[in-house]
């Protein structure tokens, strides 16, 4: 195993391990970057990102920059032989994700989008116990998200506009989409709603609320509900609950359910018991709460980029693939028209690379 040598855009990270040495970052904004470097000032520190294509010295680059810059800082990096861990998304539209991806073959380079719940602790949780029989056969899946909305000032002035963020499914959504393929199989069509936009930030093609359905290849089906025009605005995590943001999933199965509060790091477990005692009626009885408070239960994005690190040192693959984390886009994509077209229509999944 090598010690790889890391450079960080974006968000400047530290991930000093026995498999990684942090080596250099980068940044436009110079104040963060003498910060950084007065921590740590065996770090090359540089506001251009284009000389950590250059540097001979760099293995891995994590990049975590506004969407519109994804696709082409990934590609030169590919093409310099560096290995990538890209925040989501690949790029902002269907001929950028198929760019980096066609990038990514030719290359042959190591390229991770960073899809963390597949490797966080409550959702690995869930599909373990998926995967035991505990709940039985699972049937579908529900996921639910109010959060605040977006404003145009700061960081919200790039993600509103669809030209450089993408879009709402690529903004947020796409990691509940990735998890959901991960647990249910391939998603064959796709079919969204959404009321009249609230919010007159929001433009026309980018949605404040959406209802979508997975159709899945082995016949079941996935809900999810976004909505960005319920949770106050001014409201402290504390008062998450009672101020209109929430976000769960709920896995329901043939002979149990689960429950996971994302915000509260609980997942309750029921069980279907029969009743009356004697016939094929049945109700769903509370079984157990397991708690998840503190260990970074949905989001861990430290884990994920980690466990990316320690592949590249070790030569080994990433627990997923860039097609098929290229796949989740694809959902992503046609979710998200479903949901801006008159009429709202059913719509085949386009997996084609061209």
């Amino acid at each position: 195993m090598k010690k790889v040598k890391v450079g960080y855009i974006g968000w400047l990270f530290y991930d000093n391990t026995e498999f990684s040495q942090p080596y250099a970052v980068c940044d436009v904004n110079e104040q963060k970057l003498r910060d950084y470097t007065r921590q740590h000032p065996e770090v090359k520190a540089s506001t251009q990102w284009q000389r950590l294509a250059e540097d001979p010295n760099i293995d891995v680059v994590i990049i975590s920059t506004p969407n519109q810059y994804h696709c082409e800082m990934a590609s030169l990096f590919l093409e310099k032989g560096k290995a990538v861990f890209l925040e989501k998304p690949m790029g902002v539209n269907r001929k950028e994700i198929n760019h980096l991806l066609s990038v990514q073959r030719r290359t042959g380079g190591r390229l991770a989008i960073d899809f963390e719940l597949r490797v966080s602790a409550g959702l690995v949780r869930i599909k373990e116990i998926i995967a035991s029989g505990e709940i039985g056969q699972l049937k579908g899946i529900e996921f639910v998200h109010h959060r605040g909305s977006w404003l145009l000032e700061g960081n919200g002035v790039w993600r509103l506009d669809k030209k450089r963020s993408g879009g709402l499914f690529f903004m947020e959504v796409c990691h509940e989409v990735d998890y959901l393929r991960y647990l249910m199989g391939e998603v064959v069509q796709v079919q969204s709603f959404k009321m009249p936009n609230i919010l007159p930030q929001y433009p026309p093609d980018f949605p404040d609320n959406v209802f979508s359905l997975l159709f899945f290849e082995s016949g079941l089906v996935a809900t999810i509900t976004a909505s960005h025009t319920l949770s106050c605005q001014d409201a402290k995590p504390e008062e998450y609950p009672e101020k209109g943001h929430d976000m769960f999933f709920v896995f329901t199965g043939t002979e149990g359910s689960l429950r996971f509060d994302c915000i509260k790091e609980k997942l309750l477990v029921t069980r279907l018991e029969n009743y009356p005692p004697g016939t094929k009626g049945k109700k769903v009885m509370f079984k157990r709460i397991e708690d998840f408070t503190g260990k970074n239960s949905h989001h861990d994005i430290t884990r994920n980029r980690l466990l990316f690190l320690q592949a590249c040192a070790e030569g080994k693959a990433h627990h997923q693939s860039t097609y098929d984390a290229w796949r989740s886009h694809c959902v992503c994509l046609a979710a998200e028209e479903s949901a801006i077209t008159p009429g709202f229509p059913r719509l085949e999944v386009d997996y084609s690379e061209e």
